[in-house]
């Protein structure tokens, strides 16, 4: 069984189809490993959700996206005429118009957003997480909302990075975080981030960068198109439409 890692595709289910597809991934043999935030940004939430939903071997993390939806979804955020405009303007509107305005999430996508877990850790010591963990506790006394939300692990190990300093996060094997895209590190970088024993899995797909799948065991790595082109009139979460920016 090969195992797969991806994060952060935001409603990109063309760029999804093209990783999945250029890794040649097996759904009756291999594993993904989806570290959150399959919502919010590009129209195709919903067709995203049913293409995880038919991975066989599937262990889905929570993201921040993904629990501003199920907070929205499972009626604990305000609703009708005027949703949280946070949320809104960081891709929630594109959520709302892939399932459409006023109609319910489906109970098995709401299901897979609700049994998301925290943070994975595999049988050889690999941690999975969405946005960090605070090394001076045991990661399952970690608050939640600091998984899926804190960025202070990822500018500790990139400062480090940039400084030239080597890592080794104990104590676990490898560690694999999503959340913040590697080009709001360096605007350059549009390719996973190898930082000791800690990767970065987000390369910027809500934004004007691709989506990235890695071989977790080979650390092989295939990518999608610029997300951006992919959808070339949505605006997505940059404000601007690809043909927008290439009319200037």
């Amino acid at each position: 069984m090969r195992r797969f890692v991806m994060s952060d595709s935001h409603g990109g289910y063309r760029a999804m189809m093209q990783c999945l597809e250029r890794c040649g991934f097996d759904n009756d043999a291999d594993q993904l490993y989806f570290l959150g935030d399959v919502v919010d940004g590009w129209p195709e939430t919903k067709e995203s959700i049913d293409v995880l939903l038919g991975i066989n071997h599937l262990v889905y993390l929570l993201g921040n996206h993904d629990q501003w939806a199920l907070e929205y979804y499972g009626d604990k955020m305000g609703k009708g005429e005027d949703p949280p405009g946070l949320w809104l303007w960081q891709g929630g509107a594109a959520t709302i118009e892939s399932y459409g305005a006023g109609k319910p999430m489906p109970k098995d996508h709401l299901a897979l957003l609700q049994n998301a877990k925290p943070y994975h850790v595999t049988e050889d010591n690999i941690l999975l997480v969405h946005a960090g963990f605070d090394t001076e506790k045991a990661i399952e006394e970690t608050d939640p909302d600091y998984l899926i939300w804190d960025r202070t692990f990822v500018k500790r190990c990139y400062s480090r990075f940039v400084a030239g300093h080597p890592l080794t996060v104990a104590p676990y094997k490898e560690v694999y975080i999503g959340h913040t895209p590697t080009i709001s590190l360096d605007r350059r970088n549009k390719k996973p981030l190898h930082i000791g024993n800690v990767t970065l899995t987000d390369t910027g797909a809500a934004f004007n960068g691709c989506l990235s799948i890695l071989d977790m065991d080979s650390k092989e790595v295939w990518q999608s198109d610029i997300v951006m082109q992919l959808y070339p009139s949505e605006e997505g979460r940059n404000g601007m439409s690809w043909n927008q920016l290439n009319q200037k």
